[in-house]
């Protein structure tokens, strides 16, 4: 929900939420869509969802394939997406999808045209992305802690005591990886039948005809 990109998406989720119960709904709309839903940012936050970039551009390369492309103009594109048509300005950098404008990064659909195109990419991709600003971040240097002897601590700081978490340890061996969130998912691969050509069963178990050539 809170990755939703368009407010048509996020106000289909928030639906689904009140259907469970109401007051959640109240809640999130009394904390202000402006500060958590990416599809009220007023401002651009960049795509900061994994540690590894490229796993990001390989993902949109890999739907780009798949999206043919129709020019309206020299500047305005529609891109063909699972059905559903998306328009996508080259020259404002922006798409009907909202990633590129909210990610700075070229969408599946912006891949696609630039493709089509055959424009290079780098120019169409924020410069926060690349390397010269990722070691800007690590500019500033990190000063090692003194020993604690010399620390000044205040008294009524030193006074509080700091108690462990309540929690309740769960049963069985502690999980080493992190719990992925649905967008990080890989999706189930549909198995297809190599005698018949129908979806969700093998040559093994089909009971079909085969098809013909």
């Amino acid at each position: 929900m809170a990755k939703a990109y368009t407010v048509e998406k996020f106000d289909y989720h928030i639906a689904e939420v009140e259907k469970i119960d109401k007051r959640l709904k109240d809640y999130l709309m009394n904390v202000g869509y402006e500060r958590w839903p990416r599809a009220y940012f007023t401002v651009n936050r960049t795509l900061a969802m994994t540690s590894n970039i490229a796993e990001s551009i390989n993902a949109a390369l890999k739907a780009a394939r798949e999206h043919p492309v129709t020019p309206s103009t020299s500047y305005l594109y529609s891109v063909l997406d699972k059905g559903k048509q998306r328009m996508m300005f080259l020259k404002d950098r922006t798409c009907s999808c909202r990633r590129f404008q909210l990610d700075e990064l070229p969408c599946a659909h912006a891949w696609a045209v630039l493709k089509y195109k055959y424009i290079d990419h780098i120019e169409y991709c924020s410069m926060y992305y690349t390397t010269k600003y990722l070691l800007k971040t690590y500019e500033i240097p990190i000063y090692p802690i003194l020993d604690e002897s010399t620390w000044e601590i205040p008294a009524e700081v030193l006074n509080e005591k700091v108690l462990p978490p309540d929690v309740t340890k769960t049963i069985g061996r502690p999980r080493k990886g992190r719990c992925k969130p649905i967008s990080e998912r890989e999706r189930k691969r549909s198995i297809s039948c190599g005698q018949c050509g129908e979806e969700g069963h093998n040559r093994k178990t089909c009971r079909n005809n085969p098809k013909r050539g």
